[in-house]
């Protein structure tokens, strides 16, 4: 389910958003939802609450509900039941590093990553709740765990070189009486 009433993103991440929901919520039964809301409203912090209790009435457990505010600048994360997923990890790795670091300076730019920011934390909660029923999801944005197979490839072949080379230049001039 998503709530983009802001309108923040675009009509292609909203889609994506749409059906990696209904596939999670169909294969699950946990509600994945993102609610964007943008007034004067929920710029402070009661405000928001408000607006996050009127929301949460509407969702039975389980359920993640993600809340964003660009204009407040806060996204709050909220599961029932509490430990569904890590959520303040998922949101510390997957949501904080890619928001804008100064805001106001370019509105479009920060929209675009604010977005970003948001969809990659969506899809990265849709993926770990998944794992944990043990289901895969064909809708959701495929992260390449295979990158890290060739990365741990190489990293053990340049450990073997480099032990090959130690060991030959120190046990090896030995042989040679130097």
């Amino acid at each position: 389910m998503l709530d983009n009433e802001a309108g923040h993103l675009v009509t292609k991440s909203a889609d994506l958003v749409q059906k990696v929901s209904s596939e999670l919520f169909d294969k699950t039964g946990v509600s994945l939802v993102l609610f964007l809301k943008d007034s004067p409203d929920t710029l402070d912090k009661a405000g928001r609450l408000i607006y996050q209790k009127a929301k949460l009435r509407e969702l039975h457990p389980p359920f993640i509900a993600l809340f964003a505010h660009f204009g407040a600048q806060k996204i709050d994360i909220l599961s029932n039941p509490k430990d569904l997923i890590p959520t303040d990890q998922i949101f510390f790795e997957r949501i904080a590093p890619f928001l804008p670091k100064e805001w106001g300076k370019d509105m479009a730019k920060n929209n675009a990553r604010f977005s970003f920011a948001l969809l990659n934390g969506y899809t990265y909660m849709a993926d770990a709740i998944a794992r944990k029923h043990h289901i895969t999801l064909a809708s959701n944005i495929k992260e390449e765990y295979s990158n890290s197979i060739v990365k741990t490839t190489l990293y053990i072949l340049l450990c073997s070189l480099l032990a090959i080379f130690f060991y030959g230049y120190f046990f090896g001039a030995r042989k040679h009486g130097n």
